[in-house]
């Protein structure tokens, strides 16, 4: 005899479920198999429901008809939300500019607040880091000079060296600068006033063996290079001693004290630029250089000199750097050659690996077109 069980439901009729009193494993199992299934048909249309439910919901986040809203706010409170942040950021930006506007207002315009010994130039001894450079330079990533007997090789470099020539080693008949000499050096001048110096104190002439008639000497294959000090403000060379080998090498004389009797070497407070083969087999056949400066625009064949009174740099507007035109007269054919240019004062330390207080440079001299005479030949 079964139990019976009624299952009532507010306004539906009664449902009676008859559960054997002792079921066996067949109806046990043939009643779990009923239950899966339709278990597996109501999980059926559920998910076609969810589907439909997605699609709706992500349609709706986009705008929602019934509740007048786009990506989930209503007009008034996209209004709310974009006042508030125009504010913010408004104030933000003001609160920069104010920043930048007091930054700014402490800088001088003329002078750095750290420089030389007190900025992070200094290495660790006394001395200031003083790089050097060169030209002609044609690119940037290149430190090879090539001599030609091309005349159109010849106008390329020639160009380059006299567009650097025009832009930065000329200064105009309304520039600001005065004549600096030992009496008047350049520490000595008003603000924002340069020395007068510029390329024509050197290339005096138009026969000059570095002039723009003789394109720079590139013409008789016979290279004028421009060596210059990197600008370096408030620096100045230091009274001192340079070493012995370069007094007895290049033949630098010392400074004397006035009077001229005393033979013992006195402090020298000039810059000077020599130039030589960066490797020995480079100064075997580096020969016959001749150094154009200032102070012997003629040449020397010792060093080229710039004058103390030169320095410091104020960072004038119309200052043009002091520089050496260094001329080799005897390159080899078909022989590239390293060339290594050092600035020498007391207060100049050098670093090959750094390349501090020097430049280098390559110089390459061809002869391409006698080459395809002789390969017609």
């Amino acid at each position: 005899m079964a139990d019976t069980e009624i299952e009532q439901k507010p306004h539906a009729p009664a449902v009676i479920t008859t559960i054997p009193e002792n079921p066996t494993v067949e109806e046990v199992q043939t009643e779990a198999a009923s239950k899966k299934l339709k278990n597996a048909k109501k999980a059926k249309d559920p998910s076609k429901k969810s589907m439909k439910d997605y699609v709706q919901g992500f349609t709706n986040f986009f705008y929602n008809p019934r509740m007048k809203t786009v990506f989930g706010r209503s007009s008034l409170n996209w209004a709310k939300l974009a006042a508030f942040y125009t504010v913010f950021y408004f104030c933000l930006g003001c609160f920069f500019v104010g920043l930048l506007y007091i930054f700014a207002f402490s800088l001088d315009e003329h002078e750095p607040r750290y420089y030389n010994e007190d900025s992070t130039m200094a290495i660790r001894t006394t001395a200031t880091v003083v790089g050097m450079g060169f030209r002609p330079q044609p690119r940037v990533d290149d430190n090879l000079i090539l001599v030609s007997n091309d005349p159109d090789q010849q106008a390329r470099i020639a160009s380059s060296l006299r567009l650097y020539r025009d832009v930065y080693l000329v200064q105009s008949n309304d520039a600001k600068t005065e004549n600096c000499t030992a009496e008047e050096p350049a520490s000595e001048l008003p603000e924002s006033t340069a020395c007068l110096f510029n390329w024509f104190h050197i290339v005096n002439t138009d026969n000059h063996p570095c002039s723009d008639n003789n394109m720079y000497g590139f013409k008789k294959e016979q290279p004028c290079v421009l060596v210059k000090l990197n600008k370096v403000y408030g620096w100045t060379p230091l009274a001192g001693h340079l070493p012995e080998n370069i007094q007895e090498l290049r033949g630098i004389r010392t400074q004397e004290p006035r009077g001229g009797r005393s033979k013992k070497p006195g402090p020298v407070s000039d810059v000077y630029i020599t130039c030589d083969g960066t490797n020995p087999a480079d100064r075997d056949v580096l020969s016959d250089i001749v150094y154009y400066s200032v102070d012997k625009p003629s040449g020397s064949t010792k060093y080229g000199a710039i004058p103390n009174y030169y320095f410091p740099y104020r960072n004038a507007r119309d200052h043009v750097q002091p520089f050496v035109l260094v001329q080799f007269k005897n390159l080899p054919i078909d022989r590239l050659i390293s060339v290594t240019c050092k600035v020498w004062a007391p207060n100049i330390e050098h670093d090959a690996r750094a390349m501090r207080g020097m430049t280098s440079f390559q110089l390459y001299r061809t002869h391409p077109n006698e080459k395809a005479d002789n390969n017609d030949d």
